[in-house]
């Protein structure tokens, strides 16, 4: 008889009581927009793209950045952002470490009472799913990016940050219940890697 052996799944309990997604406004107009900037390569240029966006055709006057410097760490000024953000984009995720501190930051700022979105390519976004379920938050709002984020063309790295601007204020403008259950209930495709080709 072949002898038993102890499996152990990494997929323990939520650490922290279940939280919803923080109430959101119908409108950024006149708002203060916090954008956080992890450090990760090309971070900058993505969120720069998209906070012109958020200039040009929402009406956006009062924009920050907060840098973080470090993408594998928590962001140290989370209380103070909360404080002068009325919401927030957190970002870009696009690693094994920077796309849950990412996602780990836009928490922490929800549950200071800041709406806020993280920013995660493709290839991370299943993972930034499991840290925010167990960070107690399974319906924080992911908004997907190309992977990889990197590129030669400085002008299609700064498309990302175009081409996710709608959707960032589509998730920090829809009623927090709404926004909720989408993320709950929904399914990132798996990374290009882990997926079996025929």
């Amino acid at each position: 008889m072949p002898e038993l052996q102890t499996v152990l799944l990494p997929t323990g309990a939520s650490a922290t009581a279940v939280m919803s997604p923080a109430k959101r406004p119908k409108s950024l107009r006149g708002l203060r927009v916090g954008l956080l900037d992890n450090g990760k390569e090309f971070s900058d240029q993505v969120l720069e793209a998209l906070a012109e966006v958020l200039r040009r055709d929402h009406g956006i006057t009062h924009l920050k950045f907060w840098h973080k410097g470090f993408p594998a760490k928590g962001a140290p000024f989370i209380k103070e952002m909360a404080a002068e953000t009325d919401v927030a984009i957190s970002g870009v995720g696009h690693c094994g470490s920077s796309s849950p501190w990412s996602v780990i930051d836009a928490v922490n700022l929800e549950e200071a009472g800041v709406p806020s979105v993280a920013l995660i390519s493709r290839s991370f976004c299943t993972l930034g799913q499991i840290v925010a379920r167990g960070q107690g938050h399974g319906g924080l709002p992911i908004v997907m990016l190309p992977h990889p984020i990197g590129e030669a063309d400085a002008g299609k790295i700064a498309q990302k940050g175009v081409d996710a601007a709608a959707e960032c204020v589509r998730l920090l403008t829809t009623p927090s219940e709404m926004v909720g259950k989408e993320f709950a209930a929904k399914k990132f495709p798996l990374p290009e890697h882990a997926v079996a080709r025929g």
